[in-house]
């Protein structure tokens, strides 16, 4: 078997239709794993990302839910259990206020649109599965953060995101001592990730990037995803409830 297999595992990934969702769905099949891909709209693309799963060998499905939601929320638990509560959860299901038709709206309705999906629908999804992993007695669960939540930035943006990322942060380091010892709880804090802003960014921001980052290169959403994947596996068996940045060696 290899380093870091998930053969055999059934994995929920919220937000798995692009960036780094669609990437660590990708790399857990890549691992062997049953992958169960979350979509909220963009199905097109959560089917595109499927195929390209089946033709590895390995099974995927598409349940589609908005995570912000209560009521989709809840029949995405129930969708994901119908076989027996999920091997694990990566909840990478985000608001994206940058790029989207959210980057006109207010600093209020930003920060509500992030404490719907990345706040409460991280926190209710982990506990809900969480329970059902602890019952089944395993389990692994997976949460974003930001590596600058506790350094700060300027601006509205920085703000927003230490506000809710800093939430996502101290909840999972709880909910990995509630959990334990049946189910690990780790969280991955990303540096500048060459997502959809960062395709588009201004030339301030690119050499900002560099400027900040040791290593001299964006990330690539596949860095978080062989993190994620590591995390995932047994040979992670001795990890929970930290923090983990995975940002090119960012420290101030």
């Amino acid at each position: 078997m290899s380093f870091a297999s998930l053969s055999g595992r059934r994995i929920l990934i919220t937000g798995a239709s692009s960036g780094i969702g669609r990437e660590i769905a990708m790399e857990c099949a890549r691992a062997g794993a049953h992958v169960i891909l979350n979509c909220r709209r963009s199905v097109q693309l959560a089917h595109e990302a499927a195929a390209e799963i089946t033709r590895m060998g390995v099974r995927a499905d598409i349940l589609v839910a908005d995570v912000g939601c209560p009521q989709d929320r809840s029949r995405l638990i129930e969708q994901a259990c119908q076989s027996g509560a999920p091997d694990a959860l990566v909840n990478c299901a985000g608001a994206d206020t940058l790029t989207t038709e959210l980057r006109q709206a207010s600093f209020s309705e930003k920060l509500s649109a992030l404490l719907r999906t990345d706040v409460e629908g991280t926190v209710e999804l982990s506990r809900a599965l969480g329970r059902r992993m602890q019952e089944a007695g395993h389990g692994v669960i997976l949460t974003i953060g930001w590596d600058q939540s506790d350094r700060g930035m300027e601006g509205d943006s920085g703000e927003l995101f230490a506000a809710v990322k800093n939430a996502v942060m101290g909840f999972s380091r709880s909910l990995a001592v509630s959990l334990a010892p049946a189910v690990r709880v780790n969280c991955i804090a990303p540096g500048w990730i060459r997502t959809a802003w960062g395709e588009t960014a201004s030339e301030y921001w690119q050499q900002r990037v560099l400027r900040e980052t040791p290593l001299q290169r964006w990330g690539e959403p596949r860095d978080i995803a062989c993190m994620a994947r590591f995390l995932l596996s047994n040979e992670a068996g001795w990890i929970t409830g930290q923090v983990l940045n995975v940002n090119g060696g960012a420290v101030r």
